[in-house]
C-alpha cells in the first residue's frame, strides 16, 4: 500500500500515515519504531508498507520511501480545511418532528370464490 506520512518523532521511531485507500490511518510503533528512525521519516514523504491489523488498528510494516517531501505540507492544509467553516454549511433547524408509530394492521380475510364461479362468468 501505499501512503502520505502525517506525523513523525523521529527520536522515538513513530509516524501516522494516510493511506490511499481512504482508511484508517497506519501506525509505526513497536518494532517498526528502529526501523523508521533509520528511514528518517518525515511529515510529507510518500512511502510505500504493507498493513497488519491488530486490536482494530492498522500497522504499517516494510516501509520504504518513494519519494521525500513529495506531500510537504499536507498536514498543515488538512488541519486549516477543517478548522475554517464551510460557506455552504446552514445552520440545521429543529422544528420537531411528528413521530407516526408502525402497528400491524390485523389481517383481513380474503374472500375466495370458487374457481368454477370465475370461469363461468
Amino acid at each position: 500500500m501505499m501512503g502520505v506520512v502525517l506525523w513523525s518523532d523521529q527520536q522515538v521511531g513513530k509516524a501516522v500515515i494516510w493511506c490511499e485507500d481512504q482508511g484508517k490511518l497506519a501506525y509505526v510503533t513497536g518494532d517498526q519504531a528502529e526501523i523508521n528512525t533509520e528511514l528518517e521519516l518525515q511529515a510529507g514523504d510518500l512511502v510505500s508498507f504493507s498493513l497488519r491489523m491488530q486490536s482494530k488498528l492498522r500497522f504499517a510494516e516494510n516501509l520504504t520511501v518513494v519519494e521525500e517531501n513529495s506531500y510537504q505540507g499536507l498536514n498543515e492544509t488538512l488541519k486549516s480545511s477543517v478548522d475554517r467553516p464551510s460557506a455552504k454549511a446552514e445552520p440545521i433547524r429543529d422544528e420537531g418532528a411528528e413521530i407516526i408509530p408502525f402497528r400491524a394492521k390485523a389481517p383481513q380475510p380474503r374472500s375466495v370464490q370458487p374457481l368454477v364461479a370465475l370461469a363461468g362468468a
